[in-house]
């Protein structure tokens, strides 16, 4: 009978031992940044609100590969505070990070590290990141709103000239693109004031770990037909570049830039 129960026993608290583990891995297979808020999160759907008041944002690749930036450059509807949710695959697996910022004063920045570190500082580093989603929740101000859109990471290690968005809507080849080892290609929400036109595609912010000049050819999938430009945003200013049409499609030679649309 003794034994049965030292039986039991040892058998609880392999259990015990077990279920910990799990805990401890679910857990730590979510990196969460200092910001990072424990109330429970406003549940909102997303992407309601029309592309001309929605925020203007960025994800910007860190020289090191190890990490990015959000930047929320510019709120057209109120908001006090800004929750984030950012997924990425890393090889067969999804990790992501949560987070809050303030929405003053812009822009609003948040850094992502792409691994997870132990209570001692031991670091492990994701490898094989190809980008993924991001929601982004605004509290706060008028009304709440949220947005969601995707991202993809490139880890330009064989110095391709050719890149394209994660729907395959752009596709952008410029020599100088090859010289650039981290490259993110983002459908971004929303857009800078000034837009000279009617917008007519999805949003695609390019940004790099270095900076960025020269030329490239780009082609845009437009939401439809019709008398079509491409407009690109240098960071102060907009340029509109005549191209190509065929059908929906408009293939121009534009001036490499942090952000492009197709407008009527």
């Amino acid at each position: 009978m003794k034994k049965n129960k030292r039986l039991i026993i040892i058998g609880l608290i392999i259990l015990a031992l077990i279920g910990g583990f799990f805990i401890i891995r679910a857990r730590n297979s979510r990196n969460t940044t200092e910001n990072t808020t424990q109330k429970k999160r406003l549940s909102l759907p997303t992407n309601v609100i029309s592309i001309e008041e929605r925020p203007y944002l960025a994800i910007r690749p860190l020289a090191d590969g190890r990490n990015i930036k959000i930047y929320v450059e510019l709120l057209k509807k109120s908001a006090n505070t800004i929750e984030y949710s950012i997924d990425y695959q890393t090889g067969t697996l999804v990790q992501g990070a949560d987070g809050e910022m303030n929405a003053s004063p812009l822009p609003a920045i948040a850094e992502i590290f792409f691994g997870s570190c132990s209570a001692g500082g031991a670091c492990t580093y994701h490898e094989d990141v190809k980008g993924g989603s991001l929601l982004t929740s605004y509290l706060g101000g008028d009304e709440p709103y949220a947005l969601k859109s995707d991202w993809k990471y490139i880890d330009n290690l064989d110095k391709k000239t050719a890149h394209s968005s994660k729907d395959a809507k752009f596709q952008i080849d410029g020599k100088n693109l090859g010289q650039q080892r981290f490259i993110i290609i983002f459908n971004t929400p929303g857009y800078p004031t000034g837009l000279p036109g009617t917008i007519a595609s999805e949003l695609y912010s390019l940004e790099t770990s270095a900076s960025l000049t020269g030329q490239a050819e780009l082609t845009i999938r437009a939401n439809e037909e019709g008398e079509l430009k491409i407009a690109a945003w240098n960071g102060s200013e907009w340029t509109t570049y005549e191209g190509e049409i065929d059908g929906k499609m408009i293939t121009a030679t534009v001036d490499l830039a942090q952000l492009y649309t197709v407008i009527k």
